[in-house]
């Protein structure tokens, strides 16, 4: 493997970069999301990013809840993993409560809720 070299970064590249941000509490391997594996956590923070863009689309559902449709193939895609492990994934954000999937039918991609949640360290 061939080693790049890269420049430091200086206060004029520090806001260049954009990021996917994953809650603090998810990384408490103690608390209730310890046993969520850390690829569903970092797809969490991919949802949350769609979520953003959502709420300035104005899509929100006749409960003025807030969605994304972000199909799977696409999901694997932004990974680099497989559309069988993307599935696992979320299967496993669903399972904790974190998303919640809404079948559309026909083929086309799953409306997806995606909670809020409010950690207590108890």
């Amino acid at each position: 493997m061939e080693f790049r070299k890269f420049d430091y970064i200086d206060r004029v590249h520090s806001s260049q970069y954009d990021f996917i941000r994953i809650p603090k509490a998810m990384m408490d391997n103690d608390g209730f999301f310890g046993a969520l594996s850390i690829q569903a956590k970092l797809l969490y923070g991919l949802l949350l990013d769609r979520m953003a863009v959502s709420m300035k689309n104005h899509w929100m559902d006749e409960q003025n809840r807030a969605y994304i449709i972000y199909p799977i193939k696409e999901i694997a895609e932004d990974l680099s993993i497989s559309q069988r492990k993307t599935s696992d994934y979320l299967s496993e954000l669903e399972q904790f409560g974190l998303i919640e999937k809404k079948q559309r039918g026909q083929g086309k991609p799953s409306i997806l809720y995606v909670k809020n949640f409010v950690y207590e360290n108890v």
